[in-house]
């Protein structure tokens, strides 16, 4: 079970995807990708994009697991048996690998033959496409507990560079537009402050208050306020 998203973590988001922001091209920004996931724990990952058919990567981005791994890996070509990727198509949130079913002897095996390389646990993060293509993060450690514990704060940085990485590697996408109180109540809430306390700010109502929020992360296309503030802020709709 993942552990919950602390203040400081939220805090230390918002700097990041302002970090991310600030990014010139996209090998930048895989370098500061790797330095965030590093500041929480030793933790191997990838990042990649995936066809509708998940049986071959349509790009891959950046790969950060040990050589010896990736060589047996290829080398077995089990992109084709890999339960961690077959389960993107049907799953639209972040899932642990221990939470995969339904598993034949190969898969099993490829598993088992990870922890070998220390690769002993992980969690995948997929992120669907408009374009039918997911963008895939995928995390392994030896250190189940660390994992778990860095889980909310490692999905949420996947986000956020695939925000970024969309813009650098020239992605069209329209243009968000925030009505000026929109703007002011996402900003407030970028700097910790409740909707009770941004209404007494702004002089306006705390429903009001929330009644703008939710069309801002509409807008945004994000479910949550953290998520939001934090595309709005790597999208330069507001400064945090």
């Amino acid at each position: 079970m993942a552990a919950p998203m602390t203040a400081a973590v939220s805090h230390g988001l918002l700097t990041i995807a302002a970090d991310f922001g600030a990014a010139v091209d996209v090998d930048q920004l895989c370098v500061r990708f790797a330095a965030a996931v590093a500041s929480v724990g030793n933790f191997h990952f990838a990042l990649g994009r995936f066809g509708p058919n998940m049986q071959r990567a349509e790009e891959v981005i950046f790969v950060h697991y040990p050589e010896a791994w990736q060589r047996h890996y290829h080398a077995n070509d089990y992109i084709k048996i890999d339960p961690t990727i077959n389960a993107i198509a049907h799953q639209d949130i972040p899932y642990s690998w221990t939470e995969l079913g339904g598993l034949d002897g190969a898969q099993r095996r490829l598993l088992d033959e990870a922890r070998a390389f220390g690769v002993v646990t992980g969690f995948t993060v997929p992120i669907h496409m408009t374009d039918g293509t997911t963008f895939v993060a995928s995390f392994g450690a030896g250190d189940v507990d660390a994992l778990n514990r860095a889980r909310p704060f490692l999905s949420m940085i996947s986000a956020q560079f695939l925000e970024r990485y969309k813009a650098l590697a020239g992605t069209p996408k329209s243009p968000i537009r925030l009505t000026p109180r929109e703007r002011d109540c996402m900003t407030w809430t970028a700097r910790g402050k409740s909707a009770w306390e941004i209404g007494v700010l702004l002089g306006i109502s705390e429903n009001t208050v929330n009644f703008h929020v939710k069309n801002a992360c509409a807008k945004l296309g994000s479910n949550g306020r953290m998520l939001a503030v934090v595309s709005a802020i790597m999208l330069g709709v507001i400064s945090p």
